[in-house]
């Protein structure tokens, strides 16, 4: 497991792009028992040094739930047997990967997240399968920092795309 800033990753995603495309958009599910041991120690060692509270699972929007018959993420967080939470996808979005622009991306899913627990004074550690700009996992930061007055925000994902760090 890599750390740079407040995320946390496993992979860069040009070395595991073929997996997640598979367990997003071919519905092989059976691919979270392989992640599933990796996941698991990572969020267990990350709970540790940052002190997290509680683990939010990034989700999907009801489109793509009813297409796909699952959130990915939560299949692999179920298959590492990693307790965590739910938040709710109030916005259809785009698919990221349809977007480009950063700026685009961002207003794509300005506003797409409703948070009903209240958080106040937790820490947060969201798992999210892959980074790209980082346009969700700041959009969620700020519904926890400013909205439910979260203590801190950290992210875990499987893979991050190297320009991320640019």
């Amino acid at each position: 497991m890599k750390q740079r800033r407040n995320l946390y990753y496993l992979y860069y995603y040009t070395d595991v792009k073929k997996i997640i495309f598979d367990l997003k958009f071919k519905n092989r599910k059976d691919i979270t028992s392989s992640l599933s041991k990796y996941v698991k120690d990572s969020i267990e060692t990350i709970r540790i040094k940052e002190k997290i509270d509680v683990v939010i699972s990034v989700p999907v929007n009801k489109k793509r739930f009813l297409e796909r018959g699952y959130n990915q993420v939560d299949e692999i967080l179920k298959s590492a047997n990693i307790n965590f939470e739910n938040i709710e996808r109030i916005k259809n979005t785009k698919y990221m990967y349809e977007i480009k622009e950063h700026k685009k991306r961002k207003e794509n899913v300005r506003k797409a997240f409703k948070i009903e627990k209240k958080y106040f004074q937790k820490s947060i550690l969201i798992v999210d399968d892959i980074v790209t700009t980082g346009a969700t996992l700041k959009e969620i930061e700020r519904e926890f920092l400013e909205n439910q007055n979260a203590k801190n925000v950290i992210f875990f994902t499987i893979a991050v795309v190297k320009d991320y760090f640019k």
